[in-house]
């Protein structure tokens, strides 16, 4: 396991609500071990729970390396660093006993669901969710949203949640967008913000997927999964209203540097 997880508290204007409450943003738990998580999770004291996807591993590598088809020199290296990496990966992850476990996964739904509501979307390592993922959800009445919206109830405020899946649907998005009412976005890929979101009328937008950039230098962030060396949006408030969480696992063999996994707490105030 990585370093001592730290609890992070930003402080965001929300003049459109009556009063106020707080949500702790939860990412990129890859069913990895989460015991010295859950004080951080019931010190940040939440109203609700967002958890911006890649909670499971749903994802197939060993599927990706297969189908990659392109026979040039550079599709060929590409396979290669691929391959590289990930059975590099395997041994680091085998060697220190944080194996992903769907159990494991569960175990932590059942004990957040104690703390607040949760609501979830959907990463890119979620490419699926199973029968027995959906019993959990059902029993524990998590509200999964995947390219879908759902109207909660937070200390009296109507709040409109919606999970933006890495499968995106625009015309769903659009019609988010339009809804009355304070909205909050859950979107695992901070790209998807320029992209997709920035000129929608969304008021918070939380995300992850970037896991600060592995190795931070100088309070900025290095790396990314497919989304830019160095990541534009690796860790932080952006635009007073896209929260990003550097996530709650180290996944990979390289350590994370400078940058403790992490629970955000974030205050929504009315002024």
């Amino acid at each position: 396991m990585s370093a001592k997880p730290v609890l992070t508290e930003y402080n965001i204007e929300a003049p459109a609500l009556n009063s106020g409450f707080t949500v702790t943003l939860i990412s990129d738990l890859h069913e990895r071990k989460w015991d010295d998580l859950l004080p951080l999770i019931k010190e940040s004291n939440p109203d609700i729970i967002a958890i911006a996807g890649d909670t499971f591993e749903r994802y197939d590598y060993d599927l990706e390396l297969r189908e990659q088809t392109e026979k040039s020199f550079t599709g060929i290296l590409e396979r290669a660093v691929k391959s590289v990496f990930y059975y590099t990966n395997k041994f680091f992850v085998t060697i220190f006993r944080n194996t992903p476990d769907s159990q494991r996964t569960y175990e932590f739904f059942r004990e957040i669901s104690k703390i607040a509501p949760v609501v979830m979307s959907a990463g890119n390592h979620e490419e699926k969710f199973i029968e027995e993922d959906y019993k959990v959800f059902n029993e524990l009445g998590i509200s999964v949203l995947e390219n879908s919206d759902k109207t909660v109830f937070v200390k009296g405020e109507s709040i409109l949640f919606g999970g933006l899946s890495s499968f995106y649907d625009e015309s769903w998005l659009e019609e988010f967008s339009k809804k009355d009412g304070y909205k909050i976005l859950l979107c695992h890929h901070p790209i998807y913000y320029d992209m997709l979101v920035a000129d929608k009328n969304i008021d918070l937008v939380l995300a992850g997927h970037n896991h600060g950039g592995q190795i931070r230098i100088m309070g900025k962030g290095i790396l990314s999964p497919r989304e830019g060396i160095p990541p534009k949006y690796d860790k932080g408030v952006f635009d007073n209203r896209l929260v990003v969480s550097a996530g709650c696992a180290n996944t990979v063999a390289l350590p994370r540097l400078n940058n403790p996994r992490e629970i955000v707490k974030i205050n929504l105030c009315k002024s």
